[in-house]
Parts: structure tokens; C-alpha cells; sequence
């Protein structure tokens, strides 16, 4: 593939060899290994550039989606899956959790095509792809990230708090005469908000790998399209790295959620200390 349709043994030779193709399996593995611990991922199959330059040029590009798209979904979604859980059985309670699963099952893709007709073609408020026109390139991209999003906070909020207001010590707050704002704010939402805390961290990386789909849709150079790009082109080692990268957040982020989950909750620092 490197060295085209019309090409010579010997040139096959030459490029297996500049390769290292040419040695036993494991010794590739070593080789990749040694240099991957060191940030070096090899060249690109296509553009011949190293693979580190490539990503850490479309890494930027990709977190100006999914940083501000992860918070504003926690910022917005989780107080409204605790009204919804407030009120549950009750008219805001269905509301809130109809809109979040209409936008929490629709496909990414045709949402950000859906918002690229209304408010890119006919309304002509936002540019419908490329960097170009500054901010206003962020808007539905963004947009296509956060209600999905919003929606899946919505309604692990809703179900971590319905679960803790059903637990024996908000029955005893109750039964203490403790203001309905006390028992809520200090005693089930501080409890509500841990397991949703945690999540933040988990979908972190989860999203940096959905971010193939929003910035294909909107020709967004990030690090998701190279990604797209690289699979079309059969680029190995850009597939690779990209895998590798995302597969390093997952563990990372697993990690910094255990520490924060600790941290706020002094039962699993009491129950690992036990063990």
C-alpha cells in the first residue's frame, strides 16, 4: 500500500526492511513499544509526517467540543433530572424525562444534520461546517455533542436521587423536622451527586471518541475526522496511536473518578481500608 500499485520486488524489500517488517513479530512489537512509551508513534502510511504531530495538531480542534459539550451537559442536565425526580409522577417529571429520551435516542448524526438545515440553511444563524467563522463554528457541533448529553445526565440525576430520597436517613431527616430545603440540598443531594460526579470522568473519554462522527458530520479538523480519515485511507499507525490515546484517557479517567467517588464519599475510603 505504501509503495503503490506499480512497484518492484526489490522496492517491496527495501520498504519492508526501512520498516522493520522484515523482523519476528515480537521484536515489531518491542520496537513499537519502546518508541511509543516515548511519544514517538511512528510515520503516517499517507502524508508521511510523524503520527504524534498529527494529533497533538488535531487535539486542540477536538477539545474545544467536547470540553465545553461535557460541562454545559452536567451543568444543564443534572438540575434537571433532580426536578425531575422532585416531582416524580408529576407533569415536570414527564416532561423532563420525554424531551431527555427523545434527544438521548436520536442518532448523532442526524441530529447534527438536523441543525445544520434548520438553524445552517434555512435560518442562516450558524455556519453549518468548517473553523472559519470563529465562535459561531462551535455552536452546532457543541449543540450536537450537549443534548445528548444533557439528556443521559438528566436522567442518571433523576435515578441517584429518587434512590437516595427513598434511604432511611432522609426518612429520618423527615422525621427530625428538618426543613424540606435542608433535607434536599444538604442531606440527599450531596449523596445524589456522587455517582453523577463520577460519571463526569467516564464519559470524558467516551466522548473524545464519539467525536468521529459530529466532526465528520461538520468537517471539524479534529482529532475524531483524522481518525474517520485514517480509517478510509487504511493509515495503521494514525489508527493506532488514535485508539491508544483514547484507550490511555479511559483508564486515566477510571482512575480520577475512584479518587474523586473516595474523596466524597468517606464509606469507600472506610471500606477499602477495611479490605
Amino acid at each position: 500500500m505504501i509503495a503503490g500499485d506499480r512497484v518492484t520486488k526489490e522496492r517491496v524489500a527495501e520498504l519492508r526492511k526501512s520498516w522493520g517488517l522484515d523482523q519476528p513479530i515480537y521484536l515489531q512489537f518491542f520496537y513499537w513499544f519502546a518508541k511509543m512509551i516515548t511519544g514517538d508513534f511512528g510515520y503516517s502510511f499517507v502524508t508521511q509526517q510523524p503520527v504524534s504531530f498529527l494529533i497533538w495538531g488535531r487535539l486542540p480542534y477536538t477539545l474545544e467540543l467536547t470540553l465545553p459539550s461535557l460541562l454545559l451537559s452536567y451543568v444543564l442536565g443534572v438540575p434537571l433530572g433532580i426536578i425531575a425526580a422532585l416531582g416524580r409522577g408529576k407533569s415536570r417529571d414527564y416532561l423532563a424525562m420525554g424531551v431527555s429520551n427523545f434527544f438521548y435516542s436520536m442518532p448523532t448524526y442526524w441530529l447534527g444534520l438536523m441543525l445544520m438545515i434548520v438553524f445552517g440553511l434555512y435560518l442562516r444563524w450558524f455556519p453549518i461546517s468548517g473553523t472559519n467563522a470563529g465562535l459561531g463554528s462551535l455552536v452546532l457541533p457543541i449543540l450536537t455533542y450537549t443534548l445528548p448529553l444533557i439528556a443521559f445526565s438528566a436522567r442518571i440525576a433523576r435515578t441517584e436521587m429518587i434512590e437516595t430520597m427513598g434511604e432511611d436517613y432522609i426518612r429520618t431527616a423527615w422525621a427530625k423536622g428538618l426543613s424540606s430545603a435542608r433535607v434536599v440540598l444538604k442531606h440527599a443531594l450531596r449523596n445524589a451527586l456522587i455517582p453523577v460526579t463520577v460519571m463526569f470522568f467516564l464519559d470524558f473519554p467516551w466522548i473524545i471518541g464519539g467525536a468521529v462522527i459530529v466532526e465528520t458530520v461538520f468537517s471539524w479538523p479534529g482529532m475524531g475526522q483524522l481518525l474517520y480519515k485514517s480509517i478510509i485511507q487504511l493509515d495503521y499507525p494514525v489508527i493506532q496511536a488514535i485508539v491508544l490515546v483514547i484507550a490511555i484517557l479511559v483508564v486515566l479517567c477510571n482512575i480520577l473518578g475512584d479518587i474523586v467517588a473516595a474523596t466524597l464519599d468517606p464509606r469507600i475510603r472506610i471500606e477499602r481500608a477495611s479490605v
